[in-house]
């Protein structure tokens, strides 16, 4: 792996030319280039300093609205690819209607995301990452063994293996497990370059891909609910369900699957209590 300084200057030399192309022109590259860097960046700040002083915060806060400004815009030109995706014929018309839709609120979302791209006050923000975090090679407890950044990852993954079970996999629980993944994969990333790095990298990236696209049909059946939610049996709006619904159930399998490979040996076999112990506890209770 190399340095932390190294990794940092050059995730900051990406968040500045993303910044710097978004100012000609707010294109779906550079705006989830921009979102990605930046998560990288708030990962790599949070590994190197665990705890940050108020005014630390206050530039990351400024980072974390940036993204979440280049988020909406983001949600948008994937709705509309999703939408384009749809071949039926008899959806035409309502694809089209959602399709304008969707490009009346992304030209909207686009020029709040520039004006907030040309306020940003990169000089400030550059040389607090160089004086707190470049100046800063390992974090406090690097010599731990406990902080190398894979064994975190992984821990946090068997963790969650241990709470969360297959049949409690519903939108409110994915939509936190994408979360979760995210920073976990994101902190891999620092972790020394290896066979068991990119094999971890490579199942979170799986898993993540699943649950990201069962998000993003979630997002344009909301969009669709409000629009044609009114009319019995819109097929536009059927279709748009039944999509939702299958690739629900394919990030659930998925996170599944994953869970099961790092569940702790106890928690991957619970047996149930026979007919009778459960009589036997009843009859006690």
């Amino acid at each position: 792996m190399s340095s932390v300084p190294q990794r940092i200057q050059r995730l900051a030399n990406d968040f500045s030319k993303s910044v710097a192309k978004l100012k000609h022109e707010i294109s779906p590259k550079s705006v989830h280039h921009l979102r990605t860097t930046i998560r990288r960046m708030e990962s790599l700040i949070d590994y190197v300093h665990p705890e940050l002083e108020k005014k630390q915060r206050k530039v990351l806060k400024e980072l974390a609205s940036l993204r979440r400004r280049a988020g909406r815009v983001r949600d948008l030109d994937i709705q509309a690819g999703l939408l384009d995706a749809i071949a039926n014929g008899s959806t035409a018309a309502d694809r089209r209607v959602l399709k304008d839709l969707l490009l009346r609120k992304r030209e909207r979302q686009a020029r709040r995301l520039a004006e907030t791209v040309a306020t940003l006050r990169r000089p400030r923000l550059f040389a607090w990452i160089k004086a707190s975090v470049i100046a800063k090679e390992v974090s406090p407890n690097a010599a731990d063994e406990a902080a190398n950044p894979l064994d975190q990852a992984t821990a946090a993954l068997a963790k969650l293996a241990t709470k969360v079970h297959s049949s409690d996999l519903k939108p409110k629980r994915l939509h936190e497990m994408r979360i979760k993944m995210k920073r976990m994969r994101y902190l891999a990333e620092v972790a020394e370059e290896s066979a068991d790095q990119l094999r971890f990298l490579e199942q979170m990236k799986s898993v993540q891909d699943a649950i990201g696209e069962w998000h993003d049909w979630e997002t344009l059946a909301e969009t669709a609910e409000k629009l044609f939610g009114d009319r019995m049996n819109c097929a536009l709006l059927v279709e748009i369900r039944s999509l939702y619904s299958a690739r629900h159930s394919a990030a659930a399998s998925a996170v599944a699957r994953l869970l099961a490979q790092y569940a702790p040996p106890a928690a991957k076999k619970q047996p149930r209590s026979s007919n009778k112990e459960q009589s036997a506890q009843q009859s006690a209770s």
